[in-house]
């Protein structure tokens, strides 16, 4: 009730997701209410992971739920990979969503207690433990696989090292992007921000083309399009600029991020926040730190979990595949965020030494 209040203060004119009308579930039995949903650190934590004998279902009988919402009026649709103009529909969309719980404190009280005990699907906490632990074997498997692609770059000392350096400052990149709910910059993030997880207004008519289509403030359908957001199952506070880094990597093709094209992007999401909280400021320089080093804890992420045994192969056979990460079905795309990743850790790296 307190973030729909503030939804209907900001935007009254806009739904930001479909409306739920109804919402039951009985899992009682499957996992504790009380326990965390974060993964276990390591081996020797208290809380084991769930187990279950996966021959017998009767655990599952009278189990289940009910989810009632009300269709979209309208035409929407939704792509991947996604031009300049509709990312910029995106991220004006989840800035609003940022906008209704930025720094408070009320709202983030309550989200920290009754959503996601750490926002974020590719949380560090939220992970499996092994897929950092193995972050650098994962890596030269990839390196071996990938590096006919693109020899030079992985021929760059820093490149070849990229998993032991994002190893070794994951925990702190992960701190410095799980603020407390009475933090400053911390609001309500949405956790998976995909191109899937957005409906876009229109017929679609040319999506998804990724073509290098020029950003103007100024195209008030793009900026101010009332694009719907779907799947909050992994929502919780956090840093907006996590959801920011996440929808720029899955969402692009790289020609959409040269030449500016990433930074305008993260542009349009400051307007965009700026615009319903004219009182608020977000300087640029803690913004792109910000959006760096979620962009880092992204690649991380990736990584560990999706690049794990990929193939040549893997990458041809997912290709068309509109709901898989553009980087994990895209060599091109996978290349330039190997470039973007070395490129943002460096210039972490060496803000750390100056501070």
């Amino acid at each position: 009730p307190l973030l729909k209040k503030n939804i209907t203060e900001i935007l009254p004119d806009w739904n930001i997701a479909p409306t739920c009308h109804l919402a039951e579930t009985y899992l009682h039995g499957l996992i504790d209410e009380a326990e965390s949903t974060s993964a276990k650190l390591s081996a020797s934590e208290e809380y084991p992971d769930p187990s279950y004998d996966e021959s017998d279902s009767s655990i599952l009988h009278n189990k289940g739920g009910v989810l009632i919402l009300e269709s979209l009026k309208g035409d929407f649709y939704q792509t991947s990979p996604l031009t300049q103009s509709q990312a910029s529909q995106c991220l004006t969309a989840i800035a609003r969503f940022h906008a209704t719980a930025f720094e408070d404190k009320e709202i983030l009280s309550v989200v920290s207690d009754k959503l996601c005990e750490y926002g974020g699907s590719y949380h560090l906490k939220n992970r499996n433990p092994k897929e950092l632990e193995n972050l650098e074997k994962t890596w030269d498997n990839f390196s071996n696989e990938l590096k006919v692609a693109k020899p030079e770059l992985f021929e760059k000392d820093s490149v070849r090292n990229l998993a032991k350096r994002i190893k070794a400052l994951a925990e702190d990149i992960s701190m410095e992007l799980s603020p407390a709910f009475d933090d400053k910059y911390a609001t309500i993030v949405h956790g998976d921000y995909k191109a899937m997880n957005v409906f876009l207004p229109g017929d679609g008519d040319g999506d998804g083309d990724g073509n290098g289509e020029e950003i103007t403030k100024t195209d008030e359908n793009e900026i101010n399009g009332h694009a719907i957001i779907i799947d909050y199952a992994s929502t919780g506070v956090g840093m907006g600029m996590s959801d920011v880094a996440m929808h720029v990597t899955h969402a692009l093709h790289p020609v959409d991020l040269i030449n500016g094209g990433e930074e305008a992007l993260v542009d349009i999401y400051l307007f965009s926040l700026q615009e319903v909280m004219p009182n608020f400021t977000y300087p640029k320089e803690i913004a792109m730190r910000h959006y760096r080093l979620a962009t880092i804890d992204y690649f991380r992420f990736v990584l560990g979990r999706l690049w794990r045994g990929v193939t040549l192969e893997a990458f041809e056979k997912r290709k068309s595949s509109k709901n898989a990460v553009f980087v994990n079905r895209n060599i091109e795309a996978a290349l330039y965020f190997i470039e973007r990743a070395d490129k943002f850790l460096t210039e972490i790296e060496e803000e750390n030494i100056s501070t």
